[in-house]
């Protein structure tokens, strides 16, 4: 993990401005920084050393023919192959002198080569060119800013806000976001004029500060031209999995996981065992026994003989580090949920893991979401008529009751979801009333649901391909950036390798669902390993107690806010709308409460960022905060 940061502009001297952002990224890399600059650029880097402890190999580095420099964040787990491969001689053990002397030999050709997480900037000294590029999956962060030629680029946002140019609000964001349910959808952030590198995407920016994106990973083209052998698919993906933890179990630090007990983080911890003596596994959990995975986590660590460190979230935690976590996210998140992760890493700060495996992309590449199963009806409707496919739909959905009203939502969420995706959650729920939104601001800013592109003839991959690159994963592999960094840890995502990723996707359905079981192929290769001690239920659709709390413990904060001048005064959302759909949410057992809280976490956010300075409320609780900038 490091983090990486950089101005351009050419003929000035801004080593100053960038000796005093870097600090709000040190976070990322604690052992060292470093930074090197010219007339025309400045670039920084934080350390935190997982692979070597040669100092030969900290940031910025210098290629042997003097002409390129290059920050980079991230780890490739093949550059042992490339440096035998392009015959590369390197005068120390890191991935990063690989990568430098690579792109010296074929320039950006070179980053459809890596395997790995990664962001990287690379300026050609000689032509006066900067080189970005980010990872097929956007598992590192990379944020940049283009203002009166002046280029900034950062690992985080944070270090771009920093500079004293003033950065305001990005309206069309904060629309995708409460009404279509875009967070991290697309290259926007929630501010203006602040943009992230596109995952398997290569930015080129010249000396007159013209910018120009090149696509180097096809995913959609790969996923059609894989051949699946249908015996034995889940060994297949077993076989696949364990080479991918084998390749991200090499460090020199201390290692474990986050263990839910779930298959995912179970599998891993399974692999991660073999390749490591000493591990340790981290959970957070809940008070709240319905929402706690300890149990679960306990129960694979006692089986694995592994020690289990657990974090407790209580609604007082939440009031206590909510602003905290806001700060390190940069923009909005999507639930109380992440406050838990983001303390589990704070918890563990000075004696836990410095790497850390995280199951991020299971759900998404194996069809774990119940919202996946309308999708697949559509498939099925396609191949066997409406009679077995509708069969089908009931037997997955797997009702008690086979309650009608049930069936109806489900299935009109489904077409709606469909029609525009993201509207409705993850077990088909509609997020947000339209008429929370305040009219003149939605017919100012509200250009449209976001428009995904469907490259497959099934409408279950497509689902998924927008899961994958536009909804659910990229968000998720922010917070698991943010909570890992923001204690100076590493994460690494064994199941996101484009070798398994293509695989799991070119997958037939029905391998992905069957009789109810969501993500089948996984679970069965689980069950080949483990002799079933493995809990294998389906994903909850309610994974944490964000409903009871804001109905209970976070009730007169909520109407604090939500009653407040300010937010009526926003202009963003109608207040009188917003107080009565609160008042329904505390009445309706069954209301979901992902939009209560993402009108509640909009106008923190607002207060946190644009009206004020973040780093004034640094530390500050959320009551005492509403409190005060109410």
């Amino acid at each position: 993990m490091c983090g990486i940061i950089g101005i351009y502009q050419e003929n000035r001297d801004n080593s100053r401005q960038l000796l005093d952002s870097i600090g709000s990224i040190k976070h990322r890399g604690p052992d060292h920084t470093g930074i090197w600059y010219n007339k025309n650029i400045s670039l920084g880097n934080t350390r935190l050393k997982v692979v070597d402890l040669d100092e030969k190999s900290n940031q910025p580095f210098i290629s042997r023919n003097k002409r390129y420099i290059m920050v980079f964040n991230g780890e490739i787990y093949n550059h042992h192959i490339l440096k035998k491969k392009f015959k590369i001689f390197t005068k120390t053990q890191s991935d990063t002198e690989v990568i430098i002397e690579l792109f010296s030999k074929i320039r950006e050709r070179c980053f459809s080569l890596l395997d790995g997480m990664f962001s990287i900037a690379i300026f050609d000294n000689q032509e006066c060119r900067l080189y970005l590029s980010r990872d097929p999956f956007g598992i590192k962060p990379l944020y940049y800013s283009l203002k009166n030629n002046k280029f900034i680029f950062c690992s985080e946002i944070k270090g771009i806000i920093s500079q004293k140019t003033k950065y305001i609000q990005n309206d069309n964001s904060i629309i995708n976001f409460v009404k279509w349910g875009g967070l991290d959808h697309s290259n926007e952030t929630w501010y203006k004029n602040i943009k992230n590198v596109s995952p398997g995407s290569t930015l080129v920016i010249d000396r007159k500060f013209s910018i120009s994106e090149k696509k180097y990973y096809f995913f959609s083209e790969n996923v059609k031209n894989k051949k699946i052998d249908q015996d034995n698919i889940p060994l297949q993906f077993k076989a696949l999995l364990k080479k991918s933890v084998k390749e991200q179990s090499k460090t020199i630090r201390s290692i474990g996981t986050n263990l839910s007990g779930g298959v995912d983080s179970s599998i891993l911890t399974l692999f991660l065992k073999d390749n490591k003596k000493e591990i340790n596994t981290y959970t957070f959990g809940y008070n709240e026994k319905k929402y706690d995975e300890r149990k679960y986590a306990k129960k694979v660590s006692k089986k694995l003989n592994l020690k289990n460190f657990t974090s407790i979230c209580s609604s007082k935690d939440i009031n206590k580090n909510f602003i905290n976590t806001l700060i390190m996210e940069d923009e909005p998140f999507s639930s109380f949920r992440q406050v838990s992760h983001h303390k589990l890493y704070e918890d563990y700060k000075n004696d836990g893991s410095t790497v850390i495996l995280e199951a991020s992309g299971g759900d998404e590449i194996g069809a774990g979401y119940a919202g996946f199963l309308w999708p697949l009806y559509l498939d099925q409707l396609k191949k066997d008529g409406h009679n077995k496919a509708w069969s089908n739909l009931l037997k997955n959905l797997n009702l008690k009751k086979n309650s009608i009203e049930q069936i109806f939502n489900f299935v009109t969420a489904g077409i709606e979801n469909q029609k525009n995706y993201g509207v409705c959650t993850s077990d088909g729920q509609r997020i947000i009333k339209n008429n929370l939104i305040s009219n003149s601001y939605e017919k100012k800013y509200d250009k449209g649901p976001p428009i995904y592109s469907k490259d497959f003839e099934s409408y279950l991959q497509n689902s998924q391909y927008i899961e994958l690159f536009h909804t659910k994963l990229p968000r998720g592999l922010r917070y698991v950036d943010r909570a890992s960094s923001g204690s100076g840890r590493e994460a690494r995502v064994p199941l996101l390798t484009k070798e398994l990723v293509e695989f799991c996707f070119a997958i037939p359905n029905n391998f992905k669902i069957r009789d109810g079981e969501l993500r089948w192929f996984m679970k069965k290769s689980m069950k080949y390993i483990t002799n079933n001690f493995i809990n294998l239920k389906n994903k909850r659709s309610v994974a944490d107690p964000q409903r009871d709390w804001l109905r209970k413990d976070f009730k007169t904060i909520v109407f604090e806010l939500f009653n407040s001048k300010k937010f009526g005064n926003r202009g963003i959302f109608d207040q009188n709308e917003v107080v009565k759909n609160y008042e329904y949410f505390l009445k309706k057992k069954d209301a979901h409460s992902l939009g209560v809280f993402q009108i509640f976490i909009t106008e923190i956010w607002l207060r946190l960022f644009i009206d004020s300075k973040p780093s004034y409320f640094k530390d500050a609780k959320l009551d005492e905060f509403i409190y005060e900038t109410n």
